[in-house]
């Protein structure tokens, strides 16, 4: 049993570690709630204790400090720094400072492992995975605390009870990472706690005297918490259980990237708007988002000064030469923070969920509409009933330091209950601490078995089972009711439901805050009654060679304590198949989508099943053998626009991905001959193109890859011909999407030895058509990292004085160096500086004929594009030229206007990136 029961506030800002020492004694009040002073770099060479450790990691550059300057009394040789040092020095050497790697971490646009911090650095900087700088704070943590606290093995930190918050809006994703940055920082005993629940404990272990008789049975308490990246809300109600007190939380509000990040970025732009030039770089935006902190820290007391200097750094050419101080004044405070955060909103006011004004700056997705009431008045108008107004409010995070931000937030509160509306404040000791001393309560509470809030899941779920043929309503079965606790298991003994076996299926998902159904009702209700969820898509086998069959099942349920659904589906044999959703990420459809939708015409994508079959009937009497009547491959594509009458270009989505079931019944007779495995691969990539679209178009690349990866059957009579050709690298081109990134680095070690050939093994050369292809091919491999586009780029470069020209060229430069990609990860574009380079010499080109120029004309509207990330963008300087040269070149209006703006990818755009046609019903994200 551990000696200390230890809670750890894991913010965006700042980081707390808590503990209770279970060998002192108890009061009747509850247990002492201690703060570990957490040894770390003051200054260079100088360690220091402090109450926070500030969540920023410095990577210093080869000449930047003395040897030895961010060494610790337990670590020699440091590469980095962590804490107060790295936070005020970082922001003084523009690139080199981690930040807001815990906004990172539930940031589903990149891959949240792979190695992409500091954001917007230069090339040449190192990089860390948001898990992996999560990891390095939790092992400072471990290593200052063994240092100054342990004094026998027993009492290290990661041998005893720890619980770690995270926000009570966090999806499934992001909690199970914060478990993997505990795990491999080294913890063993790791427990997760929303941080409002955390706040409200910290209330329940701190609570002054005057205040704990006052929030009595049937009051309703308000956790507003606005920390550094996150809003979150929760709704905690008091009520009696034998006489005692006990709070059960109520509701929980959606995932809100939205803090005081926000606010310093918000302010940046304000200062940066007075500089000479109006625009720093993304490497500068970090210490100026920095310095802002400062002054909004300052200007928000009591009794601020008229103006605050902020120190913005110099850096390189085409920015701000030279260090310059700008002030900040109480107005720029008052229309950044009130007026853009803290707004005076009706009860009424729904937040804008389009339109982000800009607030990607950091290349962090935050919310639409940066206005904090919008969204509370949002949750409290969805779940505080309209005659029972909140009776009680906890604010907690940074953000609400200042009393001027809290009785603001009291004022705009007000007209939405009464004139005289008054709530009970609950007094936190420190904002700063209370979600670690919280933490560590729960620990005591669960160690001695006392009460915890309660109230289980704010959510009911669903499982979507059938839709009526108009799709107005949906068929749903409520196999999780609200207030389940966590933990406890669900067994549905009817319906009894059938599960296919042997295929991909799909399991949609379906949830509600307010509705009241029990376990196993099954409802029909309007899509509008119910919130969609992220679907389940999984293959299920019963067994080897058992085949695609239907068994009969029933289900079972439960909400983990970490706040995912796991589902399984029993037999009758009581065989189990567990499924897991994410239950965090809510889909919406925001009303200007919605409204869109209903302007769109209403595309049926069903085919005539008669015609289908006549299709099928084709290919199969094509590749089988011995089959009658048998069109030759070389017909096969021309035969079944015939059977469908239609054109190829014109079959829909769930037509095309029909006919890949039929290609993949024959794929094992593919190899007859080169011409029918040339027409097999030119079918399934443009019946599967572009490789995602449909929730089930990742399983069917995926059996592709195995299809082509498995070697030929024992004992078949069939002739081998070898997997190759144009048309084989055409199909990935096509289906590269639905490839993750491991098979996208599997296929690129095919390609790399013929594209970046070295001296020492010289290879067979490809005919030109299929090189061509090939380039195109790994061009279209998104998700490959940003230094192997940038290889491949130069090596195209490196051809660009070729006569003629090579085909693929510009078209793949496009693709590699994209300022937006079509389905790739933020971490994986190029670097904006490597990209100038690449325009520099193609300025130097020109073009021959008309071909040549707009392929041209087309890359560098591709690698100038404006995408609202200052991170990925260009300078002004060269997107301004770029842009000018355009409007003198006879090209599309809307080429220029990318450089100039953010603008969405039109059709025409998306289907020259991919390459050809999408198919009907299908549109690429884009970004």
């Amino acid at each position: 049993m551990s000696r200390y029961l230890v809670g750890i506030d894991l913010g965006t800002t700042n980081i707390a570690l808590a503990y209770v020492d279970t060998t002192e004694k108890v009061k009747v009040a509850g247990p002492k709630l201690h703060t570990f002073e957490i040894p770390q770099l003051i200054a260079a060479g100088d360690v220091g204790e402090q109450e926070l450790l500030p969540s920023f990691l410095y990577l210093p550059g080869p000449h930047d400090l003395p040897p030895g300057s961010v060494d610790l009394p337990w670590k020699k040789g440091a590469l980095e720094a962590v804490g107060l040092f790295a936070r005020n020095h970082g922001a003084k050497v523009p690139g080199r400072q981690v930040s807001s790697a815990k906004s990172w971490l539930c940031h589903a646009g990149v891959d949240r492992t792979a190695p992409l911090l500091p954001w917007g650095a230069p090339p040449d900087v190192p990089r860390l995975s948001p898990l992996e700088v999560s990891t390095r704070y939790l092992r400072h943590l471990i290593d200052a605390w063994n240092h100054a606290k342990a004094k026998k093995p027993e009492e290290r930190l990661e041998e005893q009870q720890v619980v770690i918050t995270v926000p009570a809006s966090f999806d499934d994703v992001a909690r199970n990472l914060t478990a993997d940055a505990a795990k491999q920082a080294g913890f063993k005993h790791v427990a997760l706690l929303e941080e409002p629940q955390a706040a409200f404990y910290a209330w329940l272990g701190t609570r002054p005297a005057r205040e704990a008789t006052k929030l009595k049975p049937g009051m309703r308490c308000l956790v507003v918490d606005v920390g550094g990246g996150t809003s979150d809300f929760s709704l905690i109600r008091a009520g009696e259980e034998k006489g005692e007190l006990v709070f059960l939380r109520d509701a929980v509000g959606e995932h809100l990237l939205l803090g005081g990040d926000n606010m310093d970025l918000a302010l940046a732009k304000t200062v940066e708007a007075k500089l000479p030039g109006g625009r720093v770089d993304a490497a500068q935006i970090g210490g100026l988002v920095q310095a802002c902190r400062n002054a909004k820290e300052a200007m928000l007391v009591p009794k601020p000064p008229k103006a605050f200097p902020v120190t913005v750094v110099g850096r390189g050419r085409s920015v701000v030469g030279g260090t310059l101080s700008i002030p900040i004044t109480a107005e720029d405070v008052n229309t950044a923070i009130f007026e853009g955060f803290f707004p005076k909103q009706e009860l009424s006011a729904e937040p804008n969920r389009v339109n982000r004004a800009g607030l990607q700056e950091m290349g962090l997705p935050y919310v639409a509409d940066p206005a904090v009431t919008k969204h509370l008045a949002a949750f409290v108008r969805q779940h505080v009933p309209p005659d029972s107004p909140v009776d009680a409010i906890l604010f907690n995070g940074g953000v609400f330091q200042p009393a001027v931000l809290r009785d603001r937030l009291l004022d705009v509160m007000r007209p939405w209950f009464s004139a005289k509306w008054k709530p009970l404040v609950l007094t936190s000791p420190s904002l700063d601490l209370a979600v670690a001393w919280g933490a560590a309560y729960f620990a005591w509470l669960k160690h001695t078995g006392g009460k915890r809030i309660g109230g289980g899941i704010p959510r009911s779920y669903y499982i979507g089972l059938s839709t009526t043929e108009a799709r107005a309503k949906i068929t749903a079965l409520c196999v999780v009711p609200r207030h389940l606790e966590e933990g406890q298991q669900i067994d549905l003994k009817e319906p009894e439901l059938e599960l296919t076996l042997g295929r991909p299926v799909l399991f949609p998902l379906y949830s509600s805050t307010v509705r009241e159904d029990t376990a196993g009702e099954l409802l029909t209700l309007s899509p509008d009654q119910l919130l969609q969820l992220p679907p389940l898509h999984t293959m299920l086998r019963g067994g080897k060679r058992s085949g695609t069959k239907q068994v009969p099942v029933t289900l079972s349920a439960k909400c983990t304590e970490i706040g995912t659904l796991e589902l399984a589906c029993v037999s009758q044999e009581n065989n189990r198949w567990k499924l897991e959703f994410n239950v965090r990420e809510v889909i919406e459809q925001t009303p200007q989508e919605a409204e869109a939708a209903e302007q769109q015409p209403v595309l049926i994508d069903v085919w005539p099943e008669d015609k289908v079959q006549a299709a099928t009937e084709l290919v199969q009497r094509t590749f089988v053998p011995g089959s009658p009547a048998a069109p030759p491959p070389q017909e096969l594509t021309k035969a079944l626009e015939a059977a469908l009458e239609a054109g190829r270009n014109d079959w829909p989505t769930a037509l095309c991905r029909r006919m890949w079931d039929v290609l993949s019944d024959v794929a094992d007779h593919r190899s007859r001959g080169p011409a029918y495995l040339s027409r097999w691969y030119n079918l399934v990539g443009f019946c599967l193109r572009p490789g995602f679209g449909d929730p089930l178009d990742r399983y069917r690349v995926e059996a592709v890859w195995k299809l082509i990866s498995a070697t030929s059957a024992a004992g078949s009579k069939q002739p081998a011909v070898v997997e190759g050709g144009a048309d084989y690298w055409i199909m990935w081109r096509r289906m590269a999407g639905g490839l993750n990134a491991a098979l996208q680095q599997n296929l690129w070690a095919k390609l790399r030895p013929i594209l970046l050939p070295t001296k020492t093994k010289p290879l067979a050369k490809p005919s030109n058509n299929e090189l061509a292809e090939m380039w195109r091919a790994v061009a279209s491999l998104e998700r490959l990292d940003a230094k192997t586009k940038e290889s491949l780029g130069a090596e195209l470069l490196s051809q660009i004085n070729r006569v003629p020209v090579p085909p693929y060229l510009f078209w793949s430069l496009t693709r590699l160096g994209g300022r937006v990609q079509l389905y790739g990860p933020l971490n994986t574009v190029i670097h904006p500086s490597v990209i100038e380079r690449w325009l520099e010499t193609l300025l130097e080109f020109r073009p021959t004929n008309d071909t040549e120029r707009m392929g041209w004309a087309f890359c560098l509207a591709h690698l100038a594009r404006k995408s609202g990330v200052r991170a990925v963008d260009i300078s002004d300087e060269y997107r301004d030229g770029i842009a000018k040269l355009l409007h003198t070149l006879k090209v599309p209006a809307g080429w220029p206007q990318m450089v100039e703006e953010v603008v969405a990818t039109g059709g025409d755009d998306q289907s020259q990136l991919f390459g050809e046609s999408l198919p009907i019903g299908l549109r690429l994200s884009g970004g």
